[in-house]
């Protein structure tokens, strides 16, 4: 008896020794990270190449291509431009094929005996400009590097538990910027450190031929800089003035917000007229793409600078740090729910343009002028009528990609400026139920405040919402917000204005913001006269139900060749519709596809463009929200 005790005893200490190996060879193997190598020395012709050596196991596998881009709110991963995609083990290929279902999805078996294999795919990049960050982001002289467009990854673990390291090869002479962790750079190769597939889709690339890196002040805490590329090298000149307003930037930020929470930040900004003008967000870094001459001309900063950057900057906070429950998915392909995207980017939105006023970037009248133009907005969207707020957030993954026609009848992403102003309607409350002792201020530091570190992320409900907002002021938040996301009311939520001091008024001429708009976007804009919104060529975009030019049959699409009898220019229709305040009329001959006909406006309105006017008998909370916290100014 003795004897076969000791036997058992010796058989179960060595299978447990033989265990505990494999169990080791298993966490090993998990722990192996994925090798990713991308060859973008051909990026100047649009086209970069990859190669991923994969730790796998025998038998069947799933590899995945990126389709839900965090940031990004859809289902958008361009599959269509993946390409060359080739899968072997140890020199020898491996069948695969394509989901029925999930064409993001590609199955293949690994066989016995084989623990890694290898992937090579090429990305087909574009010059077209529609989308995000798979439209047009390559050009002769730079490039944006988003690592989620050269990526198949395993199904089964969850992204921030799986790990990559990176290696970037680029043109011969250009340079890079990014928030990733460089290991070496050897020539025109830079190996970057083992990060999570998490953080490496997040941490775009910018790199090209005019490169350079400004530090931002202020020197405590975090590193902050500018990563400047452009198409010329004259575009990379950075004016003192610009530099301090992007300074104070930063020291506003941490002034709301009481803590950061990344290692360093980087505002990596493109400057291209090939690239579509927009912004990604990423938690240490944004991927900011702005026309070729953002940094010298006066009107590209109206319309870029003051808002673009600060708005992704703020997500660092508000979307990376603390995000909604629903878009805190385990990897790229659960579906994400988006229906609280009006804190998402509707707070964003706010935030942006409260610290474009605080830092100097957009001056009070031009604040002021902003909420005028987005309250206005506000008030020509007669889908509000129909579809609730919340209904924009639901469907945002579909209304990313709607046409602009008929946009005033549809609604679109509406929660990024109707979100502003119903977190305008916020603060200005706070602000009047305290006298002035807190604002929305104090729910940001409490609420995406902390302490100081490395990303993490703190997802959170609509509960955790209203209870942060009633630690701040007891209030009935639920209702407030309730009433704000479903009701269907004509006018939007404009009680932030009045309560802050301010009404919308119109009058004869455009403001700066506006003028500078309508230029770089080369439309004319007379929604808030007659509701019509042109190409500068004469083509419709859109019209706003119930004024003139839908009471008069004008659609979309349509073309206006000729105003009171002679040929359209953009001058004369305006000058038509100045005219109607002295009584006289506005005729249009409109092309409609082979046909042509004559309209006549009911109209007598003149030219009118949104202005806020001050309120005298209440106090002035919008000077109070736009004034600078930080004492260094």
């Amino acid at each position: 008896m003795r004897r076969t005790a000791a036997f058992r005893q010796v058989f179960g200490f060595c299978l447990a020794v033989l265990l505990w190996h494999s169990t080791q060879a298993s966490a090993t193997e998990v722990n192996r990270p994925i090798e990713l190598s991308v060859d973008a020395t051909e990026a100047p012709r649009k086209l970069l190449h990859a190669r991923l050596v994969i730790p796998v196991a025998p038998g069947p596998l799933t590899l995945f291509y990126p389709k839900w881009i965090p940031g990004e709110h859809m289902p958008n991963g361009p599959i269509n431009d993946l390409s060359g995609v080739k899968i072997q083990a140890a020199g020898r290929p491996i069948p695969w094929q394509r989901d029925d279902v999930d064409l993001y999805a590609f199955h293949c078996t690994v066989p016995k005996g084989i623990d890694t294999i290898e992937v090579s795919l090429d990305y087909l990049g574009t010059a077209a400009k529609e989308g995000y960050s798979a439209s047009a982001s390559m050009t002769a002289r730079l490039a944006v590097l988003n690592w989620h467009l050269v990526l198949l990854y395993p199904k089964g673990t969850p992204v921030r538990e799986q790990r990559v390291r990176a290696r970037l090869t680029l043109p011969k002479g250009w340079k890079l910027g990014t928030a990733l962790p460089v290991e070496s750079a050897n020539g025109a190769t830079t190996q970057f450190q083992t990060v999570s597939l998490e953080t490496l889709a997040d941490s775009t690339v910018l790199c090209g031929a005019y490169l350079k890196e400004v530090p931002l002040g202020p020197t405590e805490g975090p590193p902050h800089y500018l990563v400047l590329a452009c198409d010329s090298p004259d575009g990379l000149e950075l004016s003192a003035t610009l530099k301090t307003h992007y300074e104070r930037l930063v020291a506003e930020a941490g002034a709301l917000f009481g803590a950061r929470h990344y290692r360093s930040y980087r505002f990596l900004v493109t400057m291209s007229d090939l690239i579509r003008p927009t912004g990604i967000e990423h938690h240490e870094c944004s991927d900011d793409r702005v026309p070729e001459r953002f940094l010298l001309d006066d009107t590209y900063r109206k319309i870029w600078t003051a808002w673009l950057l600060p708005h992704e900057y703020v997500h660092s906070w508000n979307g990376k740090f603390r995000r909604p429950e629903g878009l805190t998915t385990p990897d790229f392909q659960e579906p994400m729910r988006t229906r609280l995207l009006w804190v998402y980017e509707g707070l964003t939105e706010y935030l942006g343009f409260v610290l474009a006023g605080r830092s100097g970037l957009y001056t009070p009248e031009l604040s002021r002028e902003n909420l005028a133009l987005i309250a206005d907005w506000g008030r020509n969207q007669v889908g509000r009528t129909w579809r609730p707020l919340e209904d924009t957030t639901a469907a945002a993954p579909h209304l990313y990609a709607s046409r602009t026609d008929w946009s005033h009848r549809r609604r679109g992403v509406d929660f990024y400026d109707e979100g502003a102003l119903l977190w305008l309607d916020a603060d200005t409350l706070i602000r009047e139920k305290t006298g002035g002792k807190k604002s929305l201020d104090d729910f940001c530091r409490a609420f995406h405040g902390g302490q100081d570190g490395p990303p993490v992320v703190k997802p959170y409900t609509f509960g955790d919402l209203v209870q942060a907002l009633n630690r701040v002021v007891e209030h009935d938040w639920k209702g407030f917000l309730e009433k704000r996301l479903t009701g269907t009311d004509a006018e939007p939520p404009l009680d932030g204005l009045t309560r802050g001091g301010w009404k919308l008024v119109y009058r004869d001429h455009a403001g700066d913001l506006f003028k500078a708009r309508d230029g770089e976007e080369k439309s004319v804009d007379l929604t808030a006269a007659i509701g019509l919104l042109l190409k500068d060529d004469g083509t419709v975009t859109d019209v706003v139900p119930g004024k003139a030019a839908d009471q008069a049959g004008v659609g979309p699409g349509m073309k206006i060749i000729a105003v009171n009898g002679r040929r359209w220019s953009t001058d004369r229709m305006r000058h038509a519709v100045a005219a109607t305040q002295k009584g006289d009329k506005v005729h249009l001959l409109l092309e409609n596809g082979d046909y042509f006909q004559t309209v006549a406006l009911d109209y007598a309105g003149g030219e009118r463009y949104p202005h806020l006017a001050r309120e005298s008998s209440k106090p002035d909370l919008l000077a109070d929200i736009f004034r600078p916290k930080t004492t260094d100014r």
